[in-house]
Protein backbone atom coordinates (compact mmCIF):
# COMPACT_ATOMS: atom_id res chain seq x y z
CA UNK A 1 0.00 0.00 0.00
CA UNK A 2 1.16 3.24 -1.27
CA UNK A 3 0.76 6.56 0.27
CA UNK A 4 2.26 10.38 -0.23
CA UNK A 5 2.17 13.82 1.03
CA UNK A 6 1.33 16.88 0.13
CA UNK A 7 0.64 20.50 1.61
CA UNK A 8 -2.91 22.09 0.33
CA UNK A 9 -4.75 25.76 0.86
CA UNK A 10 -7.72 24.89 2.91
CA UNK A 11 -9.04 28.29 3.58
CA UNK A 12 -5.77 30.40 2.95
CA UNK A 13 -4.03 28.22 5.05
CA UNK A 14 -0.95 26.04 3.88
CA UNK A 15 -2.39 22.54 5.71
CA UNK A 16 -0.04 19.30 5.42
CA UNK A 17 -1.52 15.89 4.24
CA UNK A 18 -1.66 12.52 3.81
CA UNK A 19 -2.84 10.73 0.99
CA UNK A 20 -4.18 7.18 1.15
CA UNK A 21 -6.10 5.32 -1.21
CA UNK A 22 -7.06 8.82 -2.92
CA UNK A 23 -8.52 10.11 0.08
CA UNK A 24 -6.66 12.96 2.12
CA UNK A 25 -6.33 13.22 5.81
CA UNK A 26 -5.14 16.32 7.38
CA UNK A 27 -1.97 15.51 9.71
CA UNK A 28 -3.24 17.93 12.11
CA UNK A 29 -5.51 16.38 12.75
CA UNK A 30 -4.93 12.64 12.14
CA UNK A 31 -1.88 12.64 13.74
CA UNK A 32 -1.14 16.14 15.56
CA UNK A 33 2.42 14.41 16.87
CA UNK A 34 4.00 14.20 13.27
CA UNK A 35 4.05 18.20 13.15
CA UNK A 36 5.51 18.99 16.35
CA UNK A 37 8.01 20.63 17.29
CA UNK A 38 7.01 23.24 14.78
CA UNK A 39 3.76 23.32 13.22
CA UNK A 40 3.99 26.22 11.33
CA UNK A 41 6.70 24.54 9.33
CA UNK A 42 4.76 21.73 7.92
CA UNK A 43 5.97 18.64 6.42
CA UNK A 44 9.61 19.93 6.86
CA UNK A 45 8.98 18.40 10.72
CA UNK A 46 9.05 14.86 9.52
CA UNK A 47 12.07 15.60 7.64
CA UNK A 48 14.10 16.08 10.79
CA UNK A 49 14.00 12.63 11.46
CA UNK A 50 12.71 11.03 8.53
CA UNK A 51 13.26 7.11 9.80
CA UNK A 52 11.17 7.92 12.81
CA UNK A 53 8.40 9.46 10.69
CA UNK A 54 8.09 7.12 7.98
CA UNK A 55 7.67 4.39 10.21
CA UNK A 56 4.90 6.12 12.07
CA UNK A 57 3.26 7.52 8.42
CA UNK A 58 3.09 3.77 6.95
CA UNK A 59 1.14 2.81 10.55
CA UNK A 60 -1.11 6.04 10.17
CA UNK A 61 -1.98 4.81 6.37
CA UNK A 62 -2.82 1.41 7.18
CA UNK A 63 -5.09 2.96 10.12
CA UNK A 64 -6.61 5.74 7.67
CA UNK A 65 -6.92 2.75 4.62
CA UNK A 66 -9.28 1.09 6.92
CA UNK A 67 -11.29 3.60 8.65
CA UNK A 68 -11.33 6.50 5.94
CA UNK A 69 -11.88 8.58 9.15
CA UNK A 70 -11.02 12.05 8.76
CA UNK A 71 -11.22 12.61 5.08
CA UNK A 72 -11.82 15.65 3.55
CA UNK A 73 -13.18 16.57 -0.04
CA UNK A 74 -10.52 16.22 -2.79
CA UNK A 75 -8.24 19.37 -2.76
CA UNK A 76 -8.79 21.13 -6.39
CA UNK A 77 -5.79 20.41 -8.46
CA UNK A 78 -4.84 24.81 -8.03
CA UNK A 79 -5.20 23.78 -4.22
CA UNK A 80 -2.03 22.11 -4.05
CA UNK A 81 0.72 24.01 -2.72
CA UNK A 82 4.18 23.32 -3.09
CA UNK A 83 5.05 20.47 -0.49
CA UNK A 84 7.61 21.91 1.51
CA UNK A 85 7.29 25.44 2.24
CA UNK A 86 10.44 26.05 3.84
CA UNK A 87 13.70 23.96 3.01
CA UNK A 88 16.75 25.45 3.78
CA UNK A 89 18.02 24.72 -0.28
CA UNK A 90 17.08 23.80 -2.92
CA UNK A 91 20.40 22.13 -5.04
CA UNK A 92 20.22 21.79 -9.03
CA UNK A 93 21.94 19.30 -10.99
CA UNK A 94 22.65 19.91 -15.10
CA UNK A 95 23.82 18.34 -17.43
CA UNK A 96 22.57 15.31 -16.99
CA UNK A 97 20.84 13.78 -19.87
CA UNK A 98 22.78 13.10 -23.33
CA UNK A 99 20.18 13.50 -25.73
CA UNK A 100 19.34 16.70 -23.45
CA UNK A 101 23.06 17.72 -24.21
CA UNK A 102 23.69 16.21 -27.65
CA UNK A 103 20.78 18.04 -29.20
CA UNK A 104 19.46 20.65 -26.71
CA UNK A 105 22.68 21.88 -25.72
CA UNK A 106 24.53 21.02 -29.57
CA UNK A 107 27.39 19.36 -27.79
CA UNK A 108 27.62 16.30 -29.55
CA UNK A 109 30.64 14.99 -28.06
CA UNK A 110 29.46 15.38 -24.27
CA UNK A 111 30.55 12.46 -22.31
CA UNK A 112 30.89 11.73 -18.78
CA UNK A 113 34.33 10.44 -18.28
CA UNK A 114 35.56 13.86 -19.54
CA UNK A 115 32.92 16.03 -17.77
CA UNK A 116 32.05 16.59 -14.31
CA UNK A 117 28.50 16.95 -12.56
CA UNK A 118 26.64 20.40 -12.67
CA UNK A 119 25.35 21.73 -9.52
CA UNK A 120 23.92 25.28 -8.68
CA UNK A 121 21.35 26.44 -5.87
CA UNK A 122 17.90 28.10 -6.05
CA UNK A 123 16.51 30.15 -3.38
CA UNK A 124 14.11 28.06 -1.76
CA UNK A 125 11.34 30.58 -0.13
CA UNK A 126 11.41 33.01 -3.78
CA UNK A 127 11.18 30.04 -6.16
CA UNK A 128 9.37 27.08 -4.78
CA UNK A 129 5.65 27.22 -6.16
CA UNK A 130 2.68 24.46 -6.93
CA UNK A 131 -0.14 23.82 -9.19
CA UNK A 132 -2.00 26.60 -10.86
CA UNK A 133 -1.50 30.16 -11.80
CA UNK A 134 2.06 30.71 -9.78
CA UNK A 135 4.48 31.11 -12.47
CA UNK A 136 5.09 35.00 -13.20
CA UNK A 137 6.89 35.81 -15.89
CA UNK A 138 9.58 38.13 -15.42
CA UNK A 139 9.67 41.04 -16.56
CA UNK A 140 13.54 41.43 -17.72
CA UNK A 141 13.54 37.75 -19.38
CA UNK A 142 12.54 37.25 -23.22
CA UNK A 143 13.55 33.69 -23.95
CA UNK A 144 11.33 31.78 -20.75
CA UNK A 145 11.81 28.14 -21.02
CA UNK A 146 10.81 24.74 -19.21
CA UNK A 147 12.56 21.81 -18.08
CA UNK A 148 10.86 18.72 -16.31
CA UNK A 149 13.12 17.40 -13.66
CA UNK A 150 12.67 14.65 -10.90
CA UNK A 151 13.47 15.97 -7.37
CA UNK A 152 14.79 13.96 -4.68
CA UNK A 153 13.92 14.69 -0.74
CA UNK A 154 16.75 14.66 1.48
CA UNK A 155 15.76 12.34 4.19
CA UNK A 156 19.55 12.93 6.86
CA UNK A 157 22.14 14.48 6.88
CA UNK A 158 25.28 14.14 4.91
CA UNK A 159 28.20 15.43 4.23
CA UNK A 160 31.05 13.00 1.59
CA UNK A 161 28.47 10.42 1.53
CA UNK A 162 29.56 7.12 0.00
CA UNK A 163 28.10 5.78 -3.22
CA UNK A 164 26.92 2.90 -1.94
CA UNK A 165 25.33 4.77 0.84
CA UNK A 166 23.78 7.74 -1.22
CA UNK A 167 19.97 5.95 -1.59
CA UNK A 168 19.48 5.80 1.76
CA UNK A 169 19.74 9.82 2.05
CA UNK A 170 17.05 9.77 -0.30
CA UNK A 171 13.65 10.42 1.43
CA UNK A 172 11.21 10.67 -1.04
CA UNK A 173 10.81 11.82 -4.45
CA UNK A 174 8.51 14.78 -6.50
CA UNK A 175 7.88 15.80 -9.58
CA UNK A 176 9.63 19.82 -10.38
CA UNK A 177 10.86 22.18 -12.76
CA UNK A 178 13.45 23.96 -13.08
CA UNK A 179 12.26 27.14 -14.95
CA UNK A 180 15.02 29.31 -17.07
CA UNK A 181 15.91 32.72 -18.51
CA UNK A 182 17.96 31.45 -21.81
CA UNK A 183 18.67 35.51 -22.26
CA UNK A 184 20.42 35.78 -18.85
CA UNK A 185 21.85 32.40 -18.68
CA UNK A 186 23.52 33.13 -21.92
CA UNK A 187 23.82 36.75 -21.65
CA UNK A 188 26.26 38.30 -24.14
CA UNK A 189 27.12 41.13 -21.39
CA UNK A 190 28.06 38.40 -19.28
CA UNK A 191 32.16 38.57 -18.97
CA UNK A 192 31.94 34.80 -19.27
CA UNK A 193 28.85 34.57 -21.57
CA UNK A 194 27.00 32.04 -18.67
CA UNK A 195 25.35 33.04 -15.46
CA UNK A 196 23.24 30.49 -13.68
CA UNK A 197 22.15 33.26 -11.02
CA UNK A 198 20.44 35.68 -13.79
CA UNK A 199 19.31 32.43 -15.63
CA UNK A 200 17.72 29.79 -13.07
CA UNK A 201 17.09 31.63 -9.34
CA UNK A 202 14.68 34.24 -10.27
CA UNK A 203 11.28 34.23 -8.23
CA UNK A 204 8.76 31.12 -9.11
CA UNK A 205 11.46 29.23 -11.11
CA UNK A 206 10.87 26.14 -9.32
CA UNK A 207 7.54 24.87 -9.40
CA UNK A 208 7.30 21.57 -7.19
CA UNK A 209 4.80 19.22 -6.58
CA UNK A 210 1.91 18.04 -6.59
CA UNK A 211 2.81 15.76 -3.63
CA UNK A 212 6.46 13.76 -2.64
CA UNK A 213 6.12 9.83 -2.59
CA UNK A 214 8.14 7.86 0.03
CA UNK A 215 11.46 6.43 -1.46
CA UNK A 216 10.46 3.07 -0.38
CA UNK A 217 7.54 3.06 -3.76
CA UNK A 218 9.65 4.41 -5.94
CA UNK A 219 11.88 2.87 -8.71
CA UNK A 220 13.91 6.02 -8.88
CA UNK A 221 15.79 5.23 -12.13
CA UNK A 222 13.11 3.63 -14.31
CA UNK A 223 10.84 6.78 -14.39
CA UNK A 224 8.82 8.35 -17.18
CA UNK A 225 8.94 12.28 -17.56
CA UNK A 226 6.52 13.89 -19.27
CA UNK A 227 5.86 17.53 -20.07
CA UNK A 228 3.29 19.39 -22.49
CA UNK A 229 2.72 23.35 -22.93
CA UNK A 230 -0.53 23.71 -24.32
CA UNK A 231 -1.23 20.41 -24.83
CA UNK A 232 1.65 19.40 -27.30
CA UNK A 233 4.13 17.17 -25.79
CA UNK A 234 7.89 18.86 -25.61
CA UNK A 235 9.66 16.90 -23.27
CA UNK A 236 9.43 12.52 -23.09
CA UNK A 237 11.86 10.67 -21.42
CA UNK A 238 12.65 7.89 -18.77
CA UNK A 239 15.23 8.38 -15.37
CA UNK A 240 16.99 5.42 -16.86
CA UNK A 241 18.79 7.62 -19.29
CA UNK A 242 20.07 9.51 -16.45
CA UNK A 243 24.35 10.32 -17.08
CA UNK A 244 24.94 10.08 -13.36
CA UNK A 245 21.84 8.38 -11.34
CA UNK A 246 19.99 9.56 -8.62
CA UNK A 247 22.56 7.97 -5.97
CA UNK A 248 25.88 9.56 -7.84
CA UNK A 249 23.79 12.91 -8.03
CA UNK A 250 23.53 12.51 -4.52
CA UNK A 251 26.97 11.34 -3.62
CA UNK A 252 28.61 13.83 -5.72
CA UNK A 253 26.32 16.85 -4.50
CA UNK A 254 27.48 16.04 -0.63
CA UNK A 255 31.47 16.98 -1.31
CA UNK A 256 30.03 20.21 -2.11
CA UNK A 257 27.53 21.30 0.70
CA UNK A 258 26.23 19.16 3.39
CA UNK A 259 22.52 18.16 2.68
CA UNK A 260 20.23 18.27 5.36
CA UNK A 261 17.16 16.71 6.25
CA UNK A 262 13.91 18.58 3.80
CA UNK A 263 16.33 19.86 1.16
CA UNK A 264 15.42 19.10 -2.20
CA UNK A 265 17.59 17.79 -5.13
CA UNK A 266 16.75 17.99 -9.25
CA UNK A 267 18.41 15.79 -11.15
CA UNK A 268 18.32 17.36 -14.59
CA UNK A 269 16.18 17.30 -17.68
CA UNK A 270 15.79 15.23 -20.75
CA UNK A 271 15.50 16.56 -24.40
CA UNK A 272 12.78 19.27 -25.66
CA UNK A 273 13.16 22.29 -23.96
CA UNK A 274 12.75 25.12 -25.72
CA UNK A 275 16.64 26.36 -26.20
CA UNK A 276 16.43 23.35 -29.43
CA UNK A 277 14.30 25.56 -31.29
CA UNK A 278 13.81 29.12 -29.88
CA UNK A 279 10.36 28.16 -29.06
CA UNK A 280 9.94 29.76 -25.71
CA UNK A 281 6.91 30.35 -22.98
CA UNK A 282 5.15 33.26 -22.91
CA UNK A 283 2.10 34.54 -20.44
CA UNK A 284 -0.94 32.10 -21.05
CA UNK A 285 0.86 28.93 -21.42
CA UNK A 286 0.03 26.21 -19.30
CA UNK A 287 2.61 23.48 -18.52
CA UNK A 288 1.63 20.06 -17.37
CA UNK A 289 4.50 18.08 -16.04
CA UNK A 290 4.53 14.30 -14.83
CA UNK A 291 6.54 11.96 -13.49
CA UNK A 292 5.25 8.15 -13.52
CA UNK A 293 3.61 7.28 -10.47
CA UNK A 294 4.41 10.68 -8.69
CA UNK A 295 1.34 13.07 -10.13
CA UNK A 296 1.14 16.19 -12.49
CA UNK A 297 2.23 19.19 -11.51
CA UNK A 298 0.85 21.94 -13.76
CA UNK A 299 1.18 25.49 -13.68
CA UNK A 300 0.20 28.54 -15.43
CA UNK A 301 2.39 31.66 -16.63
CA UNK A 302 1.01 34.80 -15.68
CA UNK A 303 1.99 38.27 -16.07
CA UNK A 304 3.95 39.92 -13.22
Amino acid sequence: MTFALATINQKGKPTPVIEVDGQYYPLATAAPELLQPSPERGLMNLFSDWAKSESALVALAEKLRTSKSGAIAKPADSDFMTPLQYPNKVVCGGANYYDHMHKDAKMPDFRKENVIPVFFLKAPTTTLVGNGKTVRYPKHVTKFDWEIELAVIIGKKGRNIPLKDALSYAAGYATSLDLSARDWQFHPKHPFKFDLFGGKTFDDSCPLGPKIVPARFVDQQNLRLHLTVNGETKQDGNTKDMIWSVAEEIAEASTHITLEPGDILLTGTPAGVGLATGTYLKVGDKIDAEISGLGKLSVEIIAD
